[in-house]
């Protein structure tokens, strides 16, 4: 049987989602590393958070607020979607991601993670990304 502590916390991140969703900011915190080599990341309902080595990057912070914005479209959904959409398709082929790169040329958005990698990416350069 699942507890009621459990399903309260699944009813108050539901509704804090809906209320961040409504909102016309978004939470943007720099933090002194990130997990797995990445350098942002969206965390809906909390907010996007970038490497403090990034807090200047403009490009890497439109790339994460895209993000936000899905999230908003689709509300908690987007999670469970994203993560099958990248499942299916690898991450520089899942749609989300693809909407997200926008600022990247042609090459670059079929093939993001080498152009990160390279150095070549508008995004960001970072030789360990997604190893």
């Amino acid at each position: 049987m699942v507890s009621k502590s459990i399903i309260y916390s699944i009813i108050g991140l539901f509704a804090y989602s809906q209320y961040k969703r409504k909102l016309n900011y978004v939470n943007v915190y720099y933090v002194d590393s990130m997990p797995n080599s990445y350098n942002g990341m969206s965390i809906p309902p909390f907010g996007v958070f970038i490497d403090k080595s990034e807090k200047d990057n403009d490009v890497l912070l439109a790339h994460e607020l895209i993000h936000w914005n899905q999230f908003r479209r689709e509300g908690m959904m987007m999670l469970p979607r994203y993560i099958l959409e990248t499942w299916k398709n690898g991450y520089d082929k899942n749609k989300y991601e693809i909407e997200a790169f926008h600022n990247e040329d042609k090459y670059c958005r079929k093939h993001y993670t080498e152009c990160v990698r390279s150095g070549v990416a508008k995004t960001v350069y970072n030789p360990n990304f997604r190893k």
